[in-house]
């Protein structure tokens, strides 16, 4: 077999499982956490991640995106691996790893902020000093794409002269820092990430000890999809990696005890995928079937995700599939991550709305959770930026 042979293998195989996903997840209104957003984005200004922005501007849809950065990670992560001696196992860990196949397939910027750490790593990894620290500053990047990405951070101790890179890069990316260097309590995710200490870091000792044991009781509580329990194992690649191995372990817990009761698997998938390419060194490349056994697992999150999509959002075209009944995998929460009910007829009204509103028109719009009143209001915005939107309380008479 040539030597780019098991690459495009496993470039293949990823990409297949990722649109084989989103087909099962079906077409309608952008499906993901940031979707309907950075869609609208491309043609508004203010969104908060201009680096999501420009690559959906790249290559014309959110999903699109997800799907091609998601299949380029896993060969990213295999080559890592391999420059660092630890074999391609944790490419294939991450081309079947059910979170990760997830994003690849969702209308989001988790799988492409991560992509871009994993290229900044690869790229840290080359002689000198002047491609290293391009790579620590590419891998610094991601946040501006979006900071879950950041656990995924700690592959950059692999190549301590990528620090250099990174160092001189964090004051450019600053600001989306702020909800973890300036907080503001109240603001959501996007105010502040200490939610599990009311929104700033713990006051006492007292407060951080209870900090610490609330973020360990929340990894422990991660449903198995989240695949948390992969985190110590990347203790696999000591003492090769002294700096590296525990990395991915307390990057979870990190994200784990800011979160608290607020946390989700996907918060914690850049902590997991730093830790796939460490465990590849107790599996050598014969052994990569393994990553094989995580497919029942990805059929089943995407499976019941999509029977939910169906019932919740019935003018989405999603296949009729045989669903996977267990593990269940909490299929309402993550609907309501991604979407809302009815969210592709809004975006049907949204298109009626502004080809028959006279000028200057005025419009309400109920209220949704997470702003998600957006799959109507924000392609009206698009294509009327002269009509009014007004968000109103639920049961307003008149209102969408």
């Amino acid at each position: 077999m040539k030597p780019w042979h098991p690459l495009a293998l496993l470039l293949l195989a990823s990409l297949g499982l990722r649109l084989l996903a989103a087909w099962a997840l079906g077409e309608g209104a952008p499906f993901g956490p940031d979707g309907t957003g950075v869609q609208a984005a491309v043609h508004l200004p203010g969104h908060a991640y201009p680096g999501h922005v420009l690559l959906v501007r790249l290559l014309d849809q959110a999903r699109t995106v997800s799907l091609l950065s998601g299949a380029l990670t896993s060969a990213l992560l295999w080559a890592w691996g391999r420059r660092l001696g630890l074999g391609g196992a944790g490419g294939w860990l991450h081309a079947t790893l059910p979170v990760a196949v997830l994003t690849g397939a969702l209308a989001g910027g988790d799988a492409p902020a991560l992509c871009v750490v994993a290229a900044g790593a690869l790229l840290a990894t080359a002689p000198g000093w002047v491609l290293p620290a391009l790579g620590g500053a590419l891998a610094v990047a991601s946040l501006t794409v979006k900071p879950s990405a950041a656990p995924a951070l700690v592959l950059l101790l692999a190549t301590p002269r990528a620090l250099l890179g990174a160092g001189l890069a964090l004051p450019l990316v600053a600001p989306w820092l702020s909800p973890l260097l300036r907080p503001m309590p109240g603001g959501g995710l996007l105010g502040t990430w200490w939610l599990a200490s009311g929104g700033r870091p713990p006051a006492s000792l007292a407060d951080g000890a209870a900090w610490l044991l609330g973020g360990a009781r929340a990894l422990l509580a991660a449903p198995a999809w989240a695949s948390a329990w992969l985190l110590p194992l990347a203790l696999a690649a000591w003492p090769r990696l002294r700096l590296v191995a525990p990395g991915p372990l307390l990057a979870g817990l990190a994200v784990a005890c800011l979160l608290g009761e607020r946390l989700e698997p996907r918060y914690l998938q850049a902590a997991v995928v730093a830790a796939l390419p460490l465990i590849g060194a107790r599996l050598p490349g014969r052994r990569a079937w393994l990553a094989l056994l995580f497919l029942p697992l990805s059929a089943a999150l995407v499976g019941q995700l999509a029977a939910e999509r169906a019932r919740r959002d019935p003018e989405a075209r999603v296949p009729a599939l045989p669903v996977l009944p267990w593990p269940q995998v909490g299929a309402a929460a993550l609907f309501e991550q991604c979407s809302t009910d009815g969210a592709t007829a809004l975006r049907r009204v949204a298109g009626e709305l502004a080809a028959t509103l006279p000028p200057g028109a005025t419009v309400q719009v109920v209220r949704r959770r997470d702003g998600r009143e957006g799959e109507l209001t924000w392609p009206l915005r698009v294509a009327r930026p002269d009509v009014v939107i007004v968000p109103v309380p639920e049961g307003t008479p008149g209102a969408w």
